[in-house]
């Protein structure tokens, strides 16, 4: 059996200049004054999944988001709760801030959850039955822009629930940075394996493993 790298190991010491960069950036979107962000959260309703939606969906919603709300998100690390539920139905009693095109996504803008718990009372967390396929290319339109982004989300063993929250994070944080106006595509690709980390990636979504707390794990690349 190969050993496990160290943990100071160049793949390890990318992947934590990534982890700390954003942790820089979330400390620069806290406010200033009493105000605290510690609540605050996004809730997504699915109805279904379907990747190229997902993906296109969540860069919709946040590029559209306005600072005064985005900033407060972004400084609680972009924080979303996924529940499975039909927006149709939702409309009435717990009108949403933005529905997908194709009506199978809806969102809530960031708010303290505690104002939200009739909805999470209501919907149970989105659950995938099956595994996410592998390999997969899609192209998702992002807008009229010239420009082609890559999004590489290693999906071996990968819960869907996981996925949603990795891929959420890298697009939501890249719209909100401003990362991506101008940006025409995103080219969607589930690897069956993990690339090796490289200085080209603009971002790497970047988690503790759970397996080695010394260690970390890549678990979704961006590339512009």
């Amino acid at each position: 059996m190969t050993p496990s790298a160290p943990p100071d190991a160049p793949d390890q010491r990318t992947l934590r200049a990534h982890l700390e960069a954003r942790l820089a950036r979330v400390r620069d979107a806290r406010p200033t004054g009493p105000r605290t962000t510690r609540d605050v959260g996004v809730i997504a309703v699915l109805r279904a999944f379907d990747p190229a939606t997902f993906a296109a969906d969540a860069y919709r919603f946040a590029a559209t988001l306005p600072d005064a709300r985005g900033r407060p998100w972004y400084a609680a690390f972009t924080r979303t709760i996924f529940l499975a539920g039909d927006p149709r139905n939702l409309a009435d009693r717990h009108p949403f801030d933005h529905l997908s095109p194709d009506g199978s996504i809806a969102w809530y803008a960031p708010a303290p959850l505690s104002s939200r718990e009739g909805l999470r009372r209501l919907l149970r967390p989105f659950r995938g039955l099956r595994g996410l396929t592998a390999p997969l290319t899609e192209e998702v339109p992002l807008g009229n822009g010239n420009t082609t982004a890559r999004l590489d989300v290693p999906v071996a063993g990968l819960p869907l629930e996981d996925y949603l929250v990795h891929v959420n994070h890298l697009i939501a944080e890249a719209a909100l940075d401003g990362l991506l106006p101008g940006t025409g595509r995103l080219l969607l690709r589930h690897l069956p394996a993990a690339p090796p980390p490289a200085a080209h990636y603009t971002r790497i979504r970047v988690v503790p493993d759970p397996g080695s707390p010394a260690r970390l794990r890549a678990c979704a690349y961006l590339t512009l």
